[in-house]
């Protein structure tokens, strides 16, 4: 952990600098996870508006839909991790090569990217989510203590979605190709993470899937949570699952990652 200390300020500033040198690039794929949630916000609100339906689906109203999707846009962000695509192109060039001449893991230098990333986008993103809560006009119903537990689970949904996706990144040390395990990874988010609908409304066949993968504590709980919609005591049951996968994925890392260095031909150097 010396080395750790050592390294990781020096790994931040030279993170915010690649930030600044592709800004561009790095702006839209920032405002690319607000879309998205606007998007869905938008045709919730107009279902829940439907005469013939009411205006509640499942218990949420526009004001409810509202609130959720602009907490998916937030919390979406905060737990955004996208070595899945990036650690398949440094093995596939060779670029791990040098990486793993540090006495570091290169874990940590991807940590120190997704937080300068985060850090930087939060300039542009944070006045468009106040841009969408005037103009959405959502309503919570959590109190202090649901709201403060809440930001601890997001935390622990961030790291959790990190270590997840970290750990099919390295499924690179087997496979040349990532795309379709990026992909499949996306897409269980979109199904069974709450990020197309509140996993409560979604159908049953859909919620028990969600209820035995990992997806469901990186955005629909920690969104339930901050919205009030979960009692204390769910939400501190919550948490302890989201530490169990954090605990049990950290060790399925430390497995893969020694089993897959050993693999580790670099192909591109």
């Amino acid at each position: 952990m010396r080395f750790v200390a050592s390294a990781m300020p020096a790994f931040l500033r030279a993170s915010l600098q690649t930030m600044f040198q592709y800004r561009g690039e790095i702006l839209l794929w920032a405002i690319w996870g607000l879309v998205y949630p606007a998007i869905a916000m938008t045709m919730w609100r107009v279902a829940a508006q439907d005469p013939k339906r009411g205006i509640d689906i499942g218990g949420f109203g526009p004001a409810d839909f509202a609130a959720y999707f602009l907490l998916t846009m937030v919390v979406g962000h905060v737990v955004t991790a996208w070595d899945v695509y990036e650690l398949s192109f440094q093995v596939r060039t060779g670029r791990m090569s040098a990486k793993l001449l540090r006495p570091i893991l290169p874990v940590w230098e991807s940590i120190a990217d997704n937080f300068a990333f985060k850090l930087l986008t939060l300039v542009i993103l944070v006045p468009l989510w106040y841009a969408v809560a005037w103009w959405a006009q959502p309503r919570f119903e959590a109190d202090p203590v649901q709201l403060w537990l809440g930001g601890l689970s997001v935390l622990l949904a961030a790291a959790l979605n990190f270590v997840l996706g970290y750990n099919l990144a390295l499924l690179s040390f087997w496979l040349t190709r990532m795309d379709g395990v990026g992909e499949t990874w996306f897409g269980a988010s979109l199904f069974f993470g709450g990020r197309l609908a509140p996993l409560t409304i979604m159908p049953l066949p859909l919620q028990w899937v969600a209820a035995v993968l990992p997806f469901k504590w990186v955005v629909w709980f920690p969104c339930a949570a901050l919205m009030g919609r979960l009692p204390t005591e769910q939400i501190v049951a919550g948490m302890c699952y989201q530490t169990i996968w954090l605990a049990v994925l950290v060790a399925v890392f430390r497995i893969m990652w020694r089993q897959g260095v050993r693999r580790y031909t670099a192909v591109g150097a």
